[in-house]
């Protein structure tokens, strides 16, 4: 027992007592060590019977009982841990919590089985969920998948389906899930193959810019040009949360020089944006993927002018379709309403004021929920004069408070509360929702 210089013995046998108790800085590393691909899988609770498996009625359409297999709450744990297992790859294509992304999986593949079964041999009906699979493979060619990890990644959900139903597991439940995972297997790898250009584009960080507290603009120069159009997003893998994919949309057009600008605010409970905005430096390298999404100004006669609505970040996909705009000689008169909790989160209201001075055809209405910004805000910069003044409010209640907008096409840009309220107020004022358009990277 060593002592501290000046304590007494009883101090030092309690110190020593309390540090035996407390783990050490090794334990706290080994514990957080996933070390069960090196473990007996005889001794793997995955493989352990269940207490209460999810009871199977052979009365249940297979597909139907295939669904309740997936929807059962335990599914997305315990694919986790066969994922883990089946492949060392799936580590790397997998955030560590995967829950995120094995709840879209189950909500995609409960969709998937249902609409079969409901189509009763439809085959338009079928067809959708072969088309969708297409899509999606479109989007994983990304991961840069390979006929083994399609294999590994059946082997798993086979394994942790054939779990959860436990005795009620049988041949016709295996042999529809082969059936079914076969025809969309095939049918991504299709969608994956359609693809043009690289899968996956390097691009590095030469600029950050933190104009608020909670908001980080990112510049980067891609290793060769994305080819995007404007108002779409891509998809962008950071090094700051590894195996989590994001959907970021670029604040101007696509250019030879591969320059390319992000706009994220740190969203609490975010599983990325906090740890790329604290994060992010010149010189961080990002991987960037396929565009996807369509937000665009209708050209096709008659041309109707455009209210564009922008909330927070929002801004960015806005701002770049109108600076693809200005290549234009002449464009439909735009109306666009930018809005934000305080006056000082309007960040890219400078560069809105610069692209108007030049365009006659847009109009800028600045709004904010509150009249000033909080103390804790600290030092931001002078906002820009703008021909209308600033409006206090919600977005949703500045714009129609203007009336129902009811000629125009509408575009929208925002979180998806944002969006839900904005859509939700405009119909009700009477603005036709097809003429409302949106894209929720």
């Amino acid at each position: 027992m060593v002592r501290i210089p000046g304590e007494n013995a009883d101090d030092a046998l309690s110190r020593t007592t309390d540090d035996f108790s407390r783990p050490s800085d090794v334990e706290r590393l080994v514990s957080d060590i996933d070390l069960s691909p090196y473990l007996d899988r005889a001794d793997d609770p995955v493989e352990a019977p269940l207490p209460d498996p999810v009871p199977v009625s052979t009365a249940t359409p297979p597909l139907l009982a295939l669904r309740d297999l997936v929807t059962d709450p335990r599914f997305t744990d315990l694919f986790a841990r066969a994922l883990r297992e089946a492949d060392p790859d799936f580590r790397e294509l997998f955030p560590r919590d995967a829950s995120g992304v094995l709840g879209e999986f189950v909500r995609a593949m409960s969709w998937a089985l249902e609409t079969v079964e409901n189509a009763r041999g439809d085959e338009a009906e079928v067809a959708q969920v072969v088309e969708f699979a297409r899509h999606l493979g479109a989007d994983h060619r990304k991961l840069e998948l390979s006929t083994r990890h399609h294999q590994r990644f059946g082997e798993a959900l086979t394994s942790t389906l054939r779990h959860l139903a436990g005795p009620g597991w049988d041949d016709r439940l295996s042999t529809t899930l082969g059936t079914v995972y076969r025809v969309l297997t095939t049918a991504l790898r299709e969608g994956a193959a359609a693809g043009h250009g690289p899968a996956r584009v390097g691009a590095t960080v030469v600029e950050v810019l933190r104009p608020t507290r909670d908001v980080v603009v990112v510049r980067l120069i891609s290793d060769v040009m994305v080819d995007y159009h404007p108002g779409q997003h891509l998809s962008v893998l950071t090094p700051y949360t590894p195996g989590v994919w994001r959907r970021f949309s670029p604040a101007m057009p696509a250019n030879p020089a591969g320059q390319i600008e992000f706009h994220v605010r740190d969203v609490p409970g975010g599983a990325l944006s906090g740890s790329l905005v604290r994060g992010v430096g010149v010189g961080d390298r990002w991987v960037l993927a396929r565009p996807l999404g369509l937000l665009e100004v209708d050209r096709t006669e008659p041309v109707r002018d455009v209210l564009m609505i922008a909330g927070g970040t929002g801004i960015a996909p806005l701002r770049c379709l109108l600076m693809d705009m200005m290549r234009h000689g002449a464009n439909p008169r735009v109306h666009l309403f930018y809005g934000a909790r305080h006056p000082g989160d309007l960040y890219d209201l400078p560069t809105l004021v610069d692209l108007a001075a030049t365009a006659p055809w847009l109009t800028i209405q600045p709004v904010s929920e509150e009249d000033t910004d909080p103390w804790w805000a600290g030092a931001r910069q002078e906002l820009p004069r703008t021909l209308h003044r600033r409006q206090t409010g919600t977005l949703v209640d500045v714009v129609t408070g203007w009336g129902s907008w009811a000629d125009r096409q509408v575009l929208l840009a925002g979180s998806p509360e944002m969006l839900r309220a904005t859509v939700r107020g405009m119909v009700a004022v009477g603005t036709p929702r097809e003429n409302i358009s949106f894209d929720r990277p």
